[in-house]
């Protein structure tokens, strides 16, 4: 079985309140729907200082998606830790962790953009040791430690929580801490180094790493071509102003200096399939990985997202069933 994974971020090119409330009920119709019919994980991000109505608080976000579902899977990738109230975010994940009965995944980073610090009036210089603390935090809140602030979680010992990143030091923390460790693009050698910092620890590795293959986010239509020229404006916004906000690759999706649609095209970031042409390529794999679509990606029109979603859930997982 394919993991199916709807993202939602929220943004649209001018941030207009009104689009993004148009964006957020029907990102909250797809999942519901998605969920009656066999998608399993929505993901939600967070990002402050935009402009774009980007989604800035994931855990709320997550509440939403998991208060209209039952069993479906609420991933924040990530949550910015070290711009958040370490108590504050221990209290709203048990929160949703036991409202949901556990379906809550929580990923903490620590961003890369000094804006969001700026924003939030945080030192972007003492990110390091603000992650630190937040997640010695969050542990001992859950833990009891704090005695009278929280009153408890669904899932114990506590809400599932990984350390985000791709750098040394994301693995030494993980491993610090005896957390998973779920790295933003496949990074064997970062892995490799995990996993002998927990055998030094004496603790079990747990890693997310995506696949050697960059799949992408795919939409699907029943005219690739057209759809490229149709709605491809969409999908050039948001690897535009994505790509924008780093001169590093940070992740998979990350496409510094982009600026055309033909680049963006040839980057298979982004890509349109056909039904047929998605379980062709689903067949043929013997480790697909998760099957992502980003159905509003910059503010692709209500209708269009409901065409794509529809077509993955009545023509292609029947098939892969």
């Amino acid at each position: 079985m394919v993991l199916t994974v709807l993202r939602f971020n929220f943004a649209s090119p001018h941030g207009e309140p009104r689009t993004q409330s148009k964006l957020l009920s029907a990102a909250l119709e797809l999942a519901q729907w998605g969920e009656s019919h066999g998608i399993m994980t929505v993901s939600v991000d967070e990002h402050h200082a935009t402009g774009h109505g980007w989604s800035c608080n994931p855990i709320m976000a997550a509440a939403m998606f998991l208060a209209r579902t039952s069993t479906m899977i609420a991933s924040v990738d990530c949550a910015l830790g070290p711009l958040w109230n370490p108590v504050r975010l221990a209290e709203d994940i048990a929160l949703v962790d036991n409202m949901s009965r556990g379906r809550l995944h929580t990923t903490v980073g620590l961003g890369y953009r000094s804006v969001e610090y700026d924003s939030l009036g945080m030192d972007f210089s003492q990110r390091g040791a603000l992650m630190d603390d937040l997640v010695a935090q969050l542990l001992a809140v859950w833990s009891g430690a704090g005695a009278g602030i929280c009153t408890g979680t669904w899932t114990r010992p506590h809400p599932p929580l990984y350390v985000g990143g791709g750098a040394r030091a994301t693995a030494r923390r993980a491993a610090r801490f005896g957390l998973p460790l779920s790295l933003a693009d496949h990074l064997p050698d970062i892995a490799a180094y995990y996993r002998e910092l927990c055998a030094q620890e004496g603790i079990k590795p747990f890693i997310l790493m995506p696949g050697p293959i960059n799949r992408g986010m795919i939409y699907l239509h029943e005219d690739p071509e057209r759809a490229w020229a149709e709605l491809g404006e969409h999908i050039l916004w948001e690897a535009v102003t994505y790509g924008e906000w780093s001169t590093d690759q940070r992740s998979l999706m990350h496409l510094p200096g982009i600026r055309t649609l033909d680049e963006v095209r040839a980057s298979g970031r982004y890509r349109f399939l056909t039904p047929d042409e998605l379980i062709a390529e689903i067949s043929d794999s013997d480790d697909y990985g998760p099957l992502v679509l980003h159905p509003l990606v910059g503010g692709m029109p209500v209708d269009e997202a409901w065409k794509s979603v529809q077509l993955l859930t009545d023509t292609v997982l029947p098939v892969l069933s």
